[in-house]
């Protein structure tokens, strides 16, 4: 691994923390989803389906999301009667068994648990594709039960993440993939993490605000290895163009060594793809221009957490919501898609589902259309 890429990320990381932690952005739910779990995991509770359900209520997307929900086929397979449950959690008794940290050994544990709970769910005649189980939704779980000796992972964002630092170990994909692999490249990043004593009291404070917004002093010390840290700064840096400087500098250096003749058929190309961009930037703009967020005000709504409550003002895209003698504030169109709140009218989500979708692309857009036009600068 090259440290000194490593170290740009990591600076990047602390220079953006504010963004990636703001009104908008809330990155440091990956902490509370953990704790919130540690809070409700009892593989001996009396109906382990519900446990399960009550464990995962604050992990957003991190094990389902609107494409794959293997979480909501644990619950399903739960519901189908007392024997059923019983079967579950015996998968997740052997997943759990003591491996000493063999991560061969526990690959093909989650191996086994992926199969397992795949052919309960077709036994039980599910045709839901998207509740079957997958190596990355089995590794989320073992982060969420054991967070100190796992890692979460992503496959595209650890990709990006290993090319960028020249990761030597080959960590793969498919039936290629290697946990052994991966977690090696995370105990590294976690070790340079270790010497970054202001990184480490920013986000401190960061958890302390957090205890105090959810009501749960446990998140303060729910990552005590820095394992969720290190799986925050490989999805950030992703998701937050952290890899942007080195695209730049990256296409400079080819650009400079370029003959005139090349140069210019390079930016006859690169003006036609901003064209390109431009033109569905401008549709995305159209589109967003004419939807409006819904207005909730003065609206039932339903929280996993806080239970039914009543929108008492929204401003823009805010929302005051008062639950009983709380009040919580939540923004759209994120609360409603991500599934924070439940509005009587369903129709409301899906209008936001497009009013996110439109704004996604948007950003998509812009920043295609920035990239771009930087490299075409440096052929100039």
């Amino acid at each position: 691994m090259n440290y000194e890429l490593l170290q740009k990320l990591i600076d990047s990381y602390i220079e953006k923390y504010s963004l990636m932690n703001n009104q908008e952005h809330h990155e440091i739910y990956k902490w509370t989803a953990v704790s919130n779990f540690q809070k409700y995991w009892d593989i001996d509770a009396e109906n382990f389906g519900k446990m399960f359900k009550k464990a995962l209520s604050e992990s957003e997307n991190l094990v389902d999301d609107n494409v794959m929900q293997p979480g909501r086929g644990i619950d399903f397979l739960c519901k189908q009667g007392d024997a059923w449950m019983e079967r579950v959690r015996d998968a997740f008794r052997d997943l759990l068994a003591i491996d000493n940290s063999d991560y061969n050994r526990r690959q093909k544990k989650i191996n086994t648990f992926v199969e397992e709970v795949n052919a309960m769910l077709d036994e039980a005649g599910n045709e839901e594709w998207k509740y079957r189980q997958n190596p990355k939704a089995v590794i989320m779980y073992l982060s969420f039960i054991e967070p100190d000796d796992n890692y979460m992972f992503r496959e595209g964002e650890v990709k990006a993440f290993a090319n960028y630092v020249r990761y030597t170990g080959k960590i793969g994909s498919g039936k290629s993939f290697s946990l052994k692999s991966y977690y090696k490249m995370c105990e590294e990043i976690v070790a340079k993490l270790q010497d970054e004593s202001d990184l480490m009291e920013m986000i401190a404070g960061e958890l302390e605000k957090e205890a105090g917004r959810t009501d749960d002093n446990a998140v303060t010390d729910i990552d005590g290895e820095n394992h969720i840290l290190a799986f925050d700064l490989i999805y950030c840096a992703q998701n937050y163009d952290f890899y942007e400087e080195q695209l730049v500098t990256t296409r400079k250096r080819l650009a400079s060594s370029m003959k005139s003749e090349e140069k210019e058929q390079q930016a006859n190309a690169l003006k036609q793809k901003i064209a390109g961009i431009q033109a569905a930037l401008d549709d995305a703009v159209q589109k967003r221009e004419k939807l409006t967020l819904p207005d909730l005000s003065g609206q039932q709504v339903t929280h996993k957490k806080y239970g039914t409550g009543r929108v008492e003002t929204q401003e823009r895209h805010y929302l005051t919501v008062q639950f009983g003698e709380m009040t919580k504030k939540f923004t759209l169109p994120d609360a409603l898609i991500k599934g924070f709140l439940q509005p009587e009218n369903a129709d409301v989500v899906k209008q936001c589902e497009e009013i996110a979708s439109l704004d996604a692309e948007k950003e998509r857009c812009a920043r295609e259309l920035h990239i771009t036009e930087l490299e075409l600068s440096l052929i100039k």
